[in-house]
């Protein structure tokens, strides 16, 4: 069967674009935008709505059965698009210039890719971004995976596993339920305040940067820290053994989950949950 073709928008000028439309369980839609904002919201129901701004010719959408696709008219169809979708829906967008902004896919994975531009994502059954240039921002989401090269990276409650890249990039995650962790910067600095489960695996390695690792008083771990320009700082007594220059590694409480933390160029700094907080580190640089 052909795909049925939605054109939305033919008069130019126009101040918006205006459509609805049923999304059946399970689909998944993409979103491509040359230039501007996409702002996306969940709700309940099966209808969709997109509403597209400024001075634009429009968009299309072309609808495949379970695929969707929502694309600009042509090259002049650039604009901020705000679009409402059912909260089960797998939902992809790719931008080059413009801000990614998704909340309440709370059923739905998340894929967004941007060049320029800042993405958050809030209620989300799993996030995967991809940003060359802005600031990411997670809260709310099941397993997230974030590549980064010019931006920092913030994830707040998150829930499974979780993986962050970046170049350039301080990268933040607080209140996470993971057992699976992995953050990788070559310049920034890496923070961690979270969960820490006895089967778990928690890996940090920076260039150029500090790293911050919060270990509950009652959870056991072997972790390994090395650092060649920087000094293992703990607020609290623990049994090191090592040279700075070579690292070593140390045991807390039964050992049971293995946390390692490298920086060549940084501190490796140990504190209590809730002990400090990145924005009481700002305030004091």
């Amino acid at each position: 069967m052909a795909p049925a073709l939605l054109l939305l928008a033919l008069a130019f000028g126009e101040p918006a674009r205006d459509t609805t439309f049923v999304i059946p369980e399970g689909a998944r839609i993409s979103i491509v935008l040359r230039e501007g904002d996409v702002r996306v919201t969940g709700v309940s129901g099966r209808e969709a709505r997109i509403l597209m701004d400024g001075e634009a010719r429009g968009v299309y959408v072309v609808s495949g059965g379970q695929e969707i696709r929502v694309t600009p008219r042509d090259r002049r169809s650039d604009g901020d698009l705000s679009v409402w979708l059912p909260e089960d829906v797998h939902l992809t967008v790719v931008g080059r210039e413009g801000n990614i902004t998704v909340d309440g896919l709370a059923r739905g994975e998340v894929q967004a890719s941007t060049a320029d531009g800042d993405v958050e994502i809030n209620r989300a059954a799993r996030a995967d971004v991809s940003a060359l240039d802005g600031d990411v921002r997670l809260a709310n989401t099941g397993p997230a995976s974030v590549n980064v090269a010019d931006g920092d990276v913030w994830i707040d409650r998150a829930a499974g596993e979780v993986t962050v890249h970046g170049v350039d990039a301080d990268i933040v995650v607080t209140n996470a339920d993971v057992r699976a962790l992995s953050l990788m910067a070559v310049d920034g600095d890496l923070w961690y305040d979270g969960a820490v489960y006895e089967d778990g695996s928690y890996s940090f390695s920076t260039h150029d940067g500090d790293v911050t690792f919060a270990l509950p008083e009652n959870a056991g771990a072997r972790i390994s820290v090395s650092t060649f320009d920087g000094e293992l700082i703990p607020s609290f007594p623990v049994q090191f053994r090592g040279g700075r220059l070579r690292g070593g590694e140390f045991m807390v409480g039964d050992g049971s989950a293995a946390v390692t933390l490298r920086s060549f160029d940084g501190d490796i700094v140990l504190i209590r949950p809730g002990e400090r907080t990145p924005e009481s580190e700002e305030e004091r640089d």
